[in-house]
């Protein structure tokens, strides 16, 4: 009973906090380009572009500030290397390597600021990116983590939908923009009722 309580609290609590946060969603296509370095089995350079999909969901909190989850993917950048298993003899011709496909996670803090009906936004976080070179090797999937900024600027069209533009730089591995539609509740609602 005592455990049941305190969800039921935690519940509540939880309820009044998102009655007065933003959430929203952009689902999002674009293009992306790489000059992402790939230690063993590839020992290479990924150094392509390639067309890229994503979603964001966000809870702005306030008028200033916002916090998103994201994913986005990317198939078919070409990449070159040596590639052979970590620790063996490399051959020392270049090899080219294609359909290496990227998908990233990210986690970012999102300031916002209103100018007119723009409402002008940036991302700064962290990212997980799982790389597939579709070597025959072991260690083919390979993990690379580290930090994202990014600009944009979304404008709400018919309340509650939008569209956004967004410029995204993962470390110096990868560049990304973005063209997305979206639905969410904006930070200044009630100043456009009064």
């Amino acid at each position: 009973m005592r455990s049941l309580t305190i969800v039921a609290a935690a519940m509540l609590l939880t309820a009044s906090e998102l009655a007065r946060s933003q959430p929203y969603v952009s689902a999002q296509l674009g293009f992306a380009s790489t000059n992402w370095p790939i230690g063993a089995p590839l020992n290479g350079r990924i150094d392509d572009g390639a067309p890229g999909y994503g979603v964001d969901f966000g809870v702005g909190f306030g008028k200033r500030w916002a916090f998103e989850l994201g994913a986005y993917g990317y198939g078919g950048f070409d990449a070159s290397g040596t590639p052979c298993a970590a620790g063996a003899a490399c051959p020392e011709v270049v090899t080219d390597v294609g359909s290496t496909d990227i998908t990233i996670l990210k986690a970012a803090l999102a300031p916002r600021f209103i100018i007119g009906k723009v409402r002008l936004f940036g991302t700064f976080g962290y990212y997980q990116a799982t790389i597939d070179t579709d070597l025959d090797l072991p260690d083919a999937k390979q993990r690379d983590s580290g930090a994202l900024l990014g600009l944009g600027a979304r404008w709400y069209f018919r309340d509650p939908w939008s569209v956004s533009l967004q410029a995204t730089r993962f470390d110096d591995n990868l560049r990304q923009l973005m063209l997305g539609v979206g639905w969410g509740l904006r930070p200044d609602r009630a100043d456009d009722e009064d």
